[in-house]
């Protein structure tokens, strides 16, 4: 068989170049997804229901370790359910019940208890957890009965919405939607005791929040789901780091300088996330549909100022409709934003100095009905990578086979992949290692002539030409960029 050079990139161009990386997603509809994303393309790996019927939230522990809240099914029991994560998905360890509306989990600094939210059971759990991932009976409960919001439909009682440990792992806050307050806790290794709360304006609903050390010191940044707000504070220890105290500095609407759309029913702030480099702030907006053509809600894009302040650069496109939760890959090169009424995740590439994304996603992918969380395993192109790659120098009917092997080693998994390519005959092989980084598509003179439409002009130990004929030279993953008219 014979190929042109042209035609072999083509083909080659549709052969996957570099391992992705698992993402994981929770619906309202029963099904835990894995996807693998590789910065081009996306593919389901496995769907487990064993966190049905409501598992709302993923988040991940070391050792491959995987817990899922489940909401559990209207004024039943919640739930919580601990998994291992394999190649081919996620493995169940145990589960156990909790109260009814378990919707936001973590894992405690010391590895020994998970603790979670329980939204619709007006309370906070505490559930033991060992070192191989098995789940306790519930070991602590906290439920409440107390003055609430003035939203009447929203806040008719007390709804933490979710729990966070601070830095220094001796405190949690639970965001208590329903009573306008931040629940502190302080922390041992196994258990939690109330401590204070610190109120929030009213009808804010306080939902979701981050921390961030600055050269201001450490900031509390919350977003408030029914007062469409961030809240900042800044976090002072006492005592000698046994007391704890939160200062409001700073109040911002999650539309920045936009007005807050009006709409029936009204438009609420649900999730915020930190870039890995700390220079940039992201809030969703649900139901504002603030883009049309087609129709999208937003994501508000801050500066992260050396004090700890915030400064609104624009609104960017979620992808689609209702962003419940979105989350930046460790490397900070994607964002996947989890759309809850348009039934996909949307992927957007992120300029890392501008902070900003383009107005089309690289890649979506359909999930199962109500997809709200969506968290990644690793980050891509952040990790060592040991690399044997053969590049074919002639087109002529003698068929080679070559072989390539790349291993790829997060924190937490290491996969292998080995890839055969049927390509012409004289080869010459070179083997590097080294830490991958994102490939980068350049447009100066590489070696060779200017590259013909369709053919590769770039990519991880790419040596042949990097400029194009015809088109630009545009990046399709770490191992592969393609001239494209």
């Amino acid at each position: 068989m014979r190929f042109t050079s042209t035609l072999a990139a083509t083909v080659l161009a549709y052969i996957p170049q570099a391992l992705g990386v698992k993402l994981f997603i929770g619906t309202t509809s029963g099904p835990i997804v894995t996807i693998d994303f590789n910065g081009v393309s996306v593919s389901q790996v496995s769907s487990d229901s064993n966190a049905s019927p409501a598992p709302t939230w993923q988040t991940l522990g070391s050792s491959n370790l995987l817990i899922s809240t489940n909401e559990g099914p209207w004024n039943g029991q919640g739930s919580v359910v601990s998994y291992t994560i394999s190649s081919s998905g996620l493995v169940k360890i145990n589960s156990q019940n909790g109260l009814y509306g378990l919707l936001h989990a973590v894992i405690s600094p010391s590895g020994s208890f998970v603790a979670a939210a329980a939204y619709g059971g007006h309370g906070v759990v505490n559930f033991p957890i060992s070192s191989s991932g098995t789940l306790g009976s519930v070991a602590q409960q906290f439920t409440y009965n107390t003055p609430t919001g003035p939203v009447a439909n929203r806040q008719d009682g007390s709804h933490p919405h979710q729990v966070i440990f601070d830095p220094s792992g001796k405190f949690m806050f639970a965001n208590d939607l329903g009573a306008d307050l931040i629940r502190i806790y302080s922390v041992t290794s196994t258990t939690l005791t109330q401590y204070t709360t610190v109120t929030t304006p009213g009808g804010s609903g306080p939902r979701h929040g981050i921390f961030l050390q600055t050269d201001g010191g450490l900031i509390y940044y919350l977003v408030g789901e029914m007062g469409n707000s961030i809240m900042t504070y800044k976090v002072t220890y006492t005592n000698g780091g046994s007391g704890i105290s939160l200062t409001p500095f700073q109040q911002l609407s999650s539309y920045g300088t936009a007005t807050v759309p009006a709409k029936n029913p009204q438009v609420t702030a649900a999730e915020i996330q930190i870039s890995p480099d700390k220079k940039f702030a992201y809030v969703s907006n649900r139901g504002d549909t603030s883009f049309s053509g087609p129709t999208s809600d937003s994501i508000s894009a801050w500066n992260v100022n050396s004090d700890g302040s915030l400064s609104f650069i624009k609104l960017l496109r979620a992808g689609g409709s209702t962003p419940r939760h979105f989350s930046i890959d460790p490397s900070g090169q994607y964002v996947a934003v989890a759309l809850q009424y348009s039934n996909q995740i949307a992927f957007f590439r992120r300029d890392a100095t501008t902070g900003l994304w383009p107005d089309t996603p690289v890649a979506t992918f359909s999930t199962p009905t109500g997809p709200v969380c969506v968290q990644w395993q690793a980050g891509l192109g952040s990790t060592t990578t040991t690399t044997t790659t053969t590049t074919t120098t002639t087109t002529t009917s003698r068929t080679t086979t070559t072989t390539s092997t790349t291993t790829t080693t997060s924190s937490r998994t290491t996969t292998t992949s080995s890839r055969t390519t049927t390509t012409s005959s004289t080869t010459t092989s070179t083997t590097a290692s080294r830490t991958t980084t994102p490939a980068v598509t350049t447009t100066t003179t590489g070696s060779g002539p200017a590259q013909s439409a369709w053919g590769q002009c770039g990519g991880v130990t790419w040596t042949g030409p990097t400029t194009c004929a015809t088109g630009k030279c545009t990046f399709l993953n770490d191992y592969y960029s393609q001239c494209i008219p």
